[in-house]
């Protein structure tokens, strides 16, 4: 008898599975197909940040393989994938996530870093001021990008209140770690900048892909 019991929940087991696997195919293959959802574009964000912040740092510890200049390699990089991101979202998103405020605030914060970024490597500031215009910028657009997409119509349900803290702890935690840098721990943050540009970037959206993939496995 124990033998047949253990056999049939081994086959719930694996019938779970198989359903929850089937789920999150569709979930996924949902997320990557035009008209994409916000949780679709947010991949793409997780990608981008993936490849900008991990090339970033793979040129930082071998610059020989920037092709043009560490530096201006590492502004380039970010120029075509800020310039990628806001191609997908302006093209290829529903339109409930192009008019999206909480969108729209990313992609003019991203386009403000950039052109930082830009008219740093072309000189045109002091250089008292062009020593804090490459990261900097990208660690101020995520700590208000976060803060706002956490705050922002904190009654609504289209953001769960646990994906809501984490983005608003990421934000704080980025501006804090950014005021920090301008002080006591500029060696810190200056010598781990991707590492952490990284993290800051990657957790709160690979928490929020992530819950949504969880509540549907469980369902099955």
């Amino acid at each position: 008898m124990s033998g047949a019991a253990m056999s049939g929940k081994d086959v719930n087991t694996v019938d779970r599975a198989r359903r929850s696997g089937a789920a999150l195919s569709l979930y996924f293959r949902r997320l990557l197909t035009p008209p994409l959802p916000g949780d679709g574009l947010l991949l793409f964000g997780f990608l981008e940040g993936v490849l900008g912040w991990g090339l970033s740092w793979l040129f930082s510890q071998n610059p020989g393989l920037a092709p043009i200049g560490l530096v201006p390699s590492i502004v380039v990089l970010w120029v075509l994938l800020t310039a990628g991101i806001i191609f997908v979202g302006v093209v290829y998103t529903a339109p409930t996530v192009r008019q999206n405020r909480v969108w729209i605030v990313w992609g003019v914060l991203n386009l403000a870093a950039t052109l930082v970024n830009v008219v740093a490597l072309a000189g045109a500031l002091p250089s008292g001021l062009a020593i804090y215009a490459y990261w900097h910028p990208w660690l101020a657009v995520m700590g208000v990008g976060y803060l706002v997409t956490g705050l922002y119509n904190w009654q609504s349900p289209q953001i769960r209140r646990q994906e809501r803290l984490v983005y608003a702890a990421t934000g704080l935690v980025t501006l804090v770690v950014l005021a920090a840098s301008l002080g006591p721990l500029t060696g810190f943050v200056t010598a781990n900048i991707f590492l952490l540009g990284g993290v800051f970037q990657l957790v709160p959206i690979g928490h929020d892909v992530l819950a949504d993939a969880v509540l549907i496995a469980r369902k099955q």
